[in-house]
């Protein structure tokens, strides 16, 4: 990847984290509770036997499993990777 890419990459990555950690001061100062962040990626049951990860900002499914557990870990793999 371009070097200026990768720079701008991380600028944006530090100035989301400065973000949450001013939202997270005015919220104390405040003496407000900090709102809660709703996960990216929610397993649903689809019929009898599957269950589908579904991106919540999309509505899309971007994956299904026969197993509950196994679905889960896919969203929270999902959920990771797509992080900044």
């Amino acid at each position: 990847m371009h070097p200026s890419i990768e720079l701008g990459k991380q600028v944006r990555a530090a100035l989301r984290t400065r973000s949450r950690i001013a939202t997270k001061d005015l919220y104390e100062l405040i003496g407000r509770p900090s709102p809660v962040e709703k996960p990216r990626f929610i397993v649903k049951p689809a019929g009898v036997a599957f269950f589908h990860v579904i991106d919540s900002s999309t509505g899309k499914a971007r994956g299904f499993r026969r197993d509950h557990n196994e679905a889960c870990a896919i969203a929270r793999r999902l959920e990771a990777e797509n992080r900044p």
